[in-house]
């Protein structure tokens, strides 16, 4: 790290930090104001997102993968019903989609993804999935896209108790329970849940079940905030999560393995209002992250073992300058310690700094830019650049566009695994255009995103000339698609009906070999339809999956429908809410990883109170 280019960012930082905001009557509520929500909301010009509603998030409770898998675009391949669940976004790898939670990537220092059924799918406000790169602003991995994962803290006067219950076949349980007590100066938040399933569910086609493929997990979360005064405002927000998963047999072998999980992250937030406009934001946070691999459950006394700690400290500076232009500027460093079984012990230092730009031209132009440069121990990465343009035609339609780099750095498996790890490796890098139209005309709208994404250097493992599996930076990637989605509501006496539907098309390939990438769909398809008349509701759900490659195998497409009721009595004191789910009603056979069938048919009833 060159001492110039140190003093060079913290000099261009300090200098953005004394600008002087304009008399203007743009505000931020400081009430409400969460930062990591703010950056999604501000600093994402000409990019597409979707927010997950509170609704949605309760129809597939059971797991954050079920979430996302019917609600957005992102491809999952899981190896059995709550085993490790992969996403691929736009066609990238699992690597490459990034999960931000709270505004800190929380991507594993170890394989560089997030395995989406051990993060807990109750324990967030606000679920946001950003499409497109966002690597200046969310760090390395950030390439297909993000998945947001935040909690508001607000300082209204409020009483909230929730418990959700659930039960279905194959033994399956969920338990969460919520509680939020607030007032203008204090706020308090506290979760609760527990997952649990035998998930000895028959494989369809065949005489097998799915042996070994019990899990659990348990998470608690606790989110404070006091207001100090007027200008100071402290929030901690703070999770613990724990699974232990037998994992599941193929239709070729069976398994004798588990995997237990410990996740711990804890953030701690100090908000400094200069004005309601003008905002220093201090932020540190520690993460915890271990895994035990037993290849026989019966003897726990042999194991694997891997861990990573991460320590993050940022300065953020956030400026509305006027009602046309906001700013915004990071001064970041994280140390990041990993030890295990198959690596020595090892760490990276990292500091980053990043300029973010929001500026409204005219009426209907607006654009955005920002930088980041991240100085660290071990890679040289470059400068990434990100410019966002969206252009209002008229009231009813919006084109946009964006250009981003964008990069992930190798980690610590990659570098240092015992045997095979390559220390020569060089980062990812990829470069991404993306034109988008927005449409909204009367209770519809209508989002058409069409992108490229070339990608070289891309780490890949493979086995080397002594039989070792290893990994090494490959020829480039091109990935070419299109996202669709249209949403329709109305309301009409006591009835209402929503419609959500989300399409990709998605053409990825390997330009050494011209052919499709595994595991990811060419055609890919959800469609959710929800009615409701007083106090009863139903919903239907569809996943339509195109067939994905795998090496010289073929995965088939499937399609898979969920329907759902729901009753709510309003005549019981806190009006108690009875809900009854059907997944693949159709009995479908599919499987989204090769020789790893999912369930058919099954039930799951549920109760939800507010007291």
């Amino acid at each position: 790290m060159k001492l110039k280019q140190v003093l060079f960012f913290v000099l261009l930082f300090f200098a953005v930090c004394n600008l002087k905001a304009q008399k203007d009557s743009a505000t931020i509520k400081l009430d409400e104001f969460s930062l990591s929500i703010l950056k999604v909301k501000d600093f994402s010009k000409g990019y597409s997102s979707i927010l997950i509603s509170d609704s949605l998030v309760t129809k597939n409770i059971q797991s954050l993968t079920d979430i996302l898998r019917f609600n957005s675009f992102i491809y999952f391949k899981e190896n059995g019903l709550g085993m490790v669940s992969s996403p691929s976004f736009r066609g990238t790898n699992a690597s490459q989609t990034a999960v931000i939670w709270n505004g800190i990537n929380i991507n594993s220092q170890l394989n560089g993804q997030t395995d989406f059924n051990i993060v807990s799918a109750n324990s967030y406000d606000n679920i946001t999935v950003r499409s497109g790169g966002g690597s200046v602003l969310f760090g390395s991995g950030a390439i297909g896209g993000t998945v947001h994962l935040n909690n508001k803290i607000t300082f209204k006067k409020a009483l909230k108790n929730n418990l959700l219950l659930k039960y279905g076949s194959f033994n399956t349980q969920h338990v969460s329970y919520d509680f939020v007590k607030s007032d203008a100066k204090n706020y308090i938040n506290i979760g609760l849940g527990y997952n649990a399933s035998d998930n000895d569910y028959k494989y369809l086609n065949s005489s097998l079940i799915n042996e070994n493929g019990a899990f659990y997990n348990y998470n608690f979360d606790v989110n404070y905030g006091h207001k100090i005064d007027a200008k100071n405002q402290l929030k901690l927000y703070s999770t613990a999560f724990f699974a232990k998963r037998d994992l599941s047999r193929t239709l070729n072998a069976p398994s004798n393995d588990a995997y237990k999980d410990i996740s711990l992250k804890n953030l701690l937030e100090w908000n400094y209002f200069l004005s309601k406009k003008e905002i220093i934001t201090s932020r540190i946070s520690y993460l915890f992250d271990e895994f035990k691999y037993y290849d026989n459950k019966e003897n726990l006394d042999n194991f694997s073992v891997g861990n990573t700690k991460r320590k993050i400290a940022q300065v953020d500076y956030n400026n509305r300058l006027s009602r046309k232009i906001k700013i915004n500027g990071i001064l970041g460093f994280e140390s990041a310690k990993a030890e295990g079984t198959s690596f020595l012990t090892h760490e990276r230092n990292i500091f980053s700094a990043v300029f973010s730009l929001n500026h409204q031209l005219t009426n209907r132009l607006s654009y955005g830019v920002q930088f980041r440069k991240e100085l660290q121990n071990q890679f040289d990465v470059p400068l990434l650049y990100s410019l966002g343009i969206e252009q209002k035609v008229n009231k009813n339609y919006t084109v946009s566009f964006n250009t981003s780099k964008n990069f992930r750095i190798p980690t610590f498996n990659d570098l240092y695994w015992n045997p095979g790890g390559n220390p020569d490796l060089k980062s990812e890098n990829s470069y991404q255009f993306e034109i988008g139209n927005s449409i909204n005309y009367r209770k519809f709208h209508f989002q058409v995103n069409g992108f490229y994404i070339k990608s070289s250097d891309l780490i890949q493992w493979k086995p080397n000339e002594f039989g070792v599996w290893s990994p090494i930076n490959i020829n480039a990637t091109r990935n070419v698609g299109l996202e669709f989605s249209t949403n329709y509501k109305t309301v009409f006496n006591d009835h209402s009906l929503a419609i959500n539907l989300n399409y990709s098309y998605t053409d990825a390939k390997d330009l050494e070999t011209d052919k499709q990438l595994i595991y990811v769909p060419k055609n890919r398809a959800n469609i959710l339809v929800d009615y409701a008349y007083t106090n009863f509701s139903m919903y239907y759900q569809m996943l339509i999956n195109d067939k994905v490659t795998f090496l010289v195998d073929t995965i088939p497409a499937y399609t898979v429908s969920n329907v759902g009721f729901n009753y709510q009595f309003s005549n019981i004191k806190n009006k108690p809410n009875i809900g009854f789910k059907i997944n693949n009603i159709y009995n479908s056979y599919y499987q989204n990883t090769l020789n790893r069938p999912m369930p058919g048919i099954n039930f799951q009833l549920t109760t939800n109170l507010n007291f």
